[in-house]
C-alpha cells in the first residue's frame, strides 16, 4: 500500500513535468518565431539607418526625415513604394541591384553600391513601412 505523501509527491512530480515539458515545446515553437521577428526589426532598423545616407537625397526616406529631398521632382517616397501591390522583397531586390543610370536612361536611379546584405536591409526597411 502507497503512503498517501508518496502519492501527492508523484502527483506534484507529474504535473511539473507535464509544466516543463510544456514550457519547453513553446520555446521551441515560438522561439525562433520571436527570435525572427526581432531579426527582422533590427534588419529594418539598419536598413533605415542606411537609407536615411545613401537614399535620401533623392528619395524620402522617412516620415520624419531631417532635409527634403534635393532631387526635384524628388523619387517616389520609400513609403509610396512601399503601399504599391506589385511590390515584393524580390521586385525591390532586383530593381534596386540592377537599375542604373545611363546615357540613354539619363533619370534612372544611381548605383547606390551597396553589399548584399545591405540591400536586403534597406528592402526589409521598406517593406516594414507596409501599412
Amino acid at each position: 500500500m502507497t503512503h498517501p505523501f508518496q502519492t501527492r509527491a508523484r502527483a506534484i512530480a507529474m504535473q511539473c513535468a507535464f509544466t516543463l515539458l510544456a514550457a519547453l515545446f513553446i520555446v521551441a515553437i515560438a522561439g525562433p518565431v520571436w527570435a525572427q521577428m526581432m531579426n527582422s526589426a533590427d534588419t529594418a532598423r539598419k536598413g533605415r539607418y542606411l537609407a536615411a545616407i545613401a537614399c535620401s537625397t533623392c528619395h524620402q526616406v522617412a516620415l520624419a526625415q531631417r532635409s527634403a529631398p534635393v532631387l526635384a521632382p524628388p523619387a517616389p517616397s520609400f513609403n509610396s513604394i512601399a503601399q504599391r501591390p506589385d511590390i515584393n522583397a524580390d521586385v525591390l531586390e532586383h530593381f534596386i541591384t540592377t537599375t542604373r543610370r545611363s546615357v540613354d536612361h539619363p533619370a534612372s536611379m544611381p548605383n547606390p553600391y551597396l553589399m548584399e546584405y545591405q540591400v536586403q536591409e534597406v528592402v526589409t526597411y521598406i517593406l516594414s513601412l507596409r501599412k
